[in-house]
């Protein structure tokens, strides 16, 4: 084989013409340039191989996905600096992995980033998948659009040559632009068209162009039954290696879908009382058969397929699924991968993106506990490590952990209408949020603040004779990008301890929306009626801790505004997270699952100490000190960089999944808050024991203690940490010989 060292951070267009020994020699990156075509990687049947100099050798993939938005931005901001992602990728390597993937075009400073890493560390390269993304605005979702079908074979050619260093791309809105001089394409594994296409996207190409049915490309081709949307995919992936072999070069390039368009009929996804044919997560299909490599590919092909264990729902009800098990028990997910890989053809079949959410709250559960957030970072690289053993057990080319590091750009169903303004989102934590929280790294709004740093609201001042258990001694509050801290003094704290028997109970009344709304009154036998009214009640005793709405400001019974009023009902917020569903074969029902976002997990939170419990809302973290931390949106903050709370008297949103998604932003009112105000009240064997802020010697509450109220900003102030999942990950990393092809998958 004619091998070629190639100075590519020098040589930019020059790789375009045959002549490659012009290029200047020195560190760069080997490749096979046998045939007038160079290749640094290719398909050989379900796997990837590279060249190394002397010999193909095998690739088993092993990463992680990085996106492009740090706290503060949108991803089309591109405020990501070029020695932030210097960082990342030395973080990504000594994690063990061998490949990143990103989703679209970075700025030049990513790339400049890449090829100075990979060129101090020749032995540990990092390989590239390199997605070019379609726009998710689609009018009539029909790719083939000429408008929308121009844009994107333009994106596509601008990609090609920005990687082979070749272009100089014009200021544009939301995208990637600049001067790309250095050619990345030695490190390139493979690029991806399209992105996780949408039911509706699907069902509207099809059916705009019923007669396209096929496609011979010199690169892809299509079986000659094929969809519209199957044909699409060929189509754009044979326009890519096209534009790539003006270069004289070959890449492998494969398409992304997911499960929800997988050719496999689920029995288990359909609604009660709706049609099969109406289930847009099981009744559209992407066949990879339908799929190939053309007569002149010769990096090949690949398909590229985000697979996560709690969504759609078939992937945990399939009954089959649950027949397959670990060293840990029942792994539902891994009889998905198998059953997929069953119908798979003889190309690497990538897991792009696989991943667990260490989110406060969850929106879709999963039995084996492998839910869409509600995880702790511990088990969140237990898990990981599970699902990528499976992946590798059941013949796939490998899998990139979603993602490196948590975005606060992205948003949830659930969570969506009640981040408002919506623009403002990115400038705070919601850690409620698990689309917010996939990441190996976070940020440090989830750390215990330093207890200087907390604001005395009130204490006692002049106490004659003994403490008592229950007298509350000071009141402490303070706040950052994800969390309202409050510390309470209370004698004898630590019997509220779960467990505590007979023990102590804790009552706060929280006002955020000022005077003339919610009650006057906690739930607590002998407390005076307090000043102000509260729209919300913190429990916390041996049973555990609760924090709990005034029925008429429930965002989850959408109820906006708390009424004045002197009774004690308070409520949980919970909401409907997995759809009710029946299988079709066996007539089993599935009932609708809910989670309770009132319910508050007892562990400490401080990230210093060995009992860390990343999901932890409270811990008594002395005998007389209590610490508590309640996310924003708990309090129904809808922005705390400017302290805006809902407040909304007139719209009632509808409820449950589908109105929930169909909802347009900012459909709320929202006001600023006048600040909050915490009204306590302590019990000792169901006997009041002691208030606060309390008139001295008085059984009243002090009227004269004004709200607390916190800075606003316009730029979070956080700095990035790994998260206990990390080290996990790494661990199973290091134990996969990347060169070595995986045993086959179980029979």
């Amino acid at each position: 084989m004619l091998k070629k060292t190639i100075g590519f951070a020098l040589c930019g267009a020059l790789i375009a013409v045959a002549a490659l020994a012009g290029c200047s020699a020195g560190p760069g990156a080997v490749v096979d340039a046998s045939g007038g075509i160079s290749m640094v990687s290719r398909t050989s049947g379900k796997y990837f191989q590279v060249y190394d100099g002397h010999q193909w050798t095998g690739h088993v993939i092993k990463g992680a996905d990085i996106g492009a938005s740090a706290p503060g931005s949108w991803p089309g901001d591109l405020a990501i600096k070029g020695s932030q992602y210097a960082a990342w990728l030395k973080g990504i390597a000594s994690m063990n992995a061998n490949t990143i993937l990103v989703y679209a075009l970075m700025k030049p400073e990513f790339y400049a980033a890449l090829d100075d890493y990979n060129r101090a560390n020749p032995g540990k390269r990092l390989w590239l998948f390199q997605q070019v993304w379609p726009d998710d605005v689609n009018v009539g979702t029909n790719l083939y659009a000429p408008a929308y079908a121009d844009m994107y074979e333009k994106e596509i050619k601008l990609d090609v040559d920005a990687l082979m260093g070749n272009a100089k791309i014009a200021q544009r809105q939301g995208k990637a632009w600049g001067k790309y001089s250095r050619n990345v394409m030695p490190y390139v594994l493979g690029m991806v068209i399209g992105r996780e296409l949408t039911s509706e996207e699907v069902a509207g190409t099809n059916a705009a162009n019923a007669g396209t049915t096929s496609h011979d490309g010199l690169y892809v081709h299509t079986t000659t039954s094929s969809n519209a949307m199957e044909v699409w995919c060929a189509q754009m992936s044979d326009i890519l290696e096209t534009q790539v072999s003006t270069y004289k070069w070959q890449v492998p390039v494969g398409f992304v879908s997911w499960p929800t368009l997988d050719p496999i009929v689920h029995p288990t996804e359909n609604t009660p009382g709706e049609p099969k044919s109406k289930e847009v997560d099981d009744s559209l299909v992407l066949d990879p058969r339908h799929l190939g490599p053309g007569k002149d590919a010769k990096a090949g092909f690949f398909g590229m397929y985000q697979i996560y264990p709690y969504y759609p729902e078939f992937i945990y009800r399939d009954p089959t699924y649950a027949q397959y098990s670990d060293s840990q028990g029942t792994l539902r997910y891994g009889g998905y991968l198998k059953d997929f890989m069953s119908i798979h053809p003889d190309y690497p079949a990538v897991v792009g993106e696989f991943g667990l959410p260490t989110s406060v709250s969850s929106s879709h559960q999963q039995p084996e506990g492998l839910s869409q957030g509600g995880i702790t970072e511990q088990a969140q690289g237990i898990d990981l490590s599970r699902m990528y053993d499976a992946i590798l057990r059941e013949g796939y080319a490998g899998g990139l952990v979603f993602e490196w590091a948590d975005e606060w750009s992205k948003r949830n169903w659930v969570t969506m209408p009640y981040m408002i303004p919506f623009e403002r989102h990115i400038l705070w934590d919601n850690v409620t949020d698990p689309e917010q929280c996939f990441g190996l790294l976070d940020y440090e709004s989830m750390s215990l603040p330093a207890a200087g740093s907390m604001k005395r609201l009130w204490s006692v001042k002049n106490v004659a004779g003994p403490a008592k258990d229950g007298d509350i001694k000071a009141v402490y509050a303070t706040s950052n990008e994800a969390f309202l801290f409050l510390a309470f003094d209370i004698q004898g704290a630590s019997k509220l301890l779960p467990g505590s028997n007979p023990g102590m109970a804790l009552n706060v009344g929280i006002s955020t929306l000022g005077p003339g709304h919610g009650t006057v009154k906690l739930p607590v036998a002998g407390t005076p009626a307090m000043p102000d009214g509260v729209e919300f009640l913190l429990q916390i005793d041996g049973s555990g801790g609760l924090f709990l709405c005034r029925p008429d400001y429930n965002r989850a019974s959408s109820k906006f505004w708390a009424a004045p009023s002197s009774d004690m009902a308070f409520e949980h917020t919970t909401y409907v997270i997995n759809r009710a569903q029946i299988d079709l074969q066996t007539g089993q029902f599935f009932p609708r699952i809910l989670t309770d976002q009132s319910v508050l997990r007892y562990g400490n939170f401080d990230r210093s100490s060995p009992q860390f419990d990343s999901l932890g809302n409270w811990f008594v973290a002395s005998g007389t000190r209590l610490i508590v931390r309640l996310p924003w949106a708990l309090l129904n903050v809808t922005d705390p960089s400017s302290q805006q709370v809902i407040y909304d008297k007139t719209r009632d949103l509808p409820i449950g999944p589908v109105g929930m998604r169909n909802l347009p932003l900012d459909a709320l009112n929202t006001m600023k808050t006048p600040g909050f105000l915490f009204y306590s009240a302590t019990t000792v064997g169901g006997n009041l024991a002691g208030i606060a802020p309390q008139v001295p010697g008085k059984n009243s509450f002090d009227s004269s203690v004004g709200p607390w109220r916190w800075q606003g900003w316009n730029t979070p102030s956080v700095q990035q940490q790994h998260k206990a999942s990390l080290e996990y990950v790494k661990e199973t990393f290091a134990g996969v010989n990347a060169s070595a092809i995986p045993p086959q998958p179980s029979p």
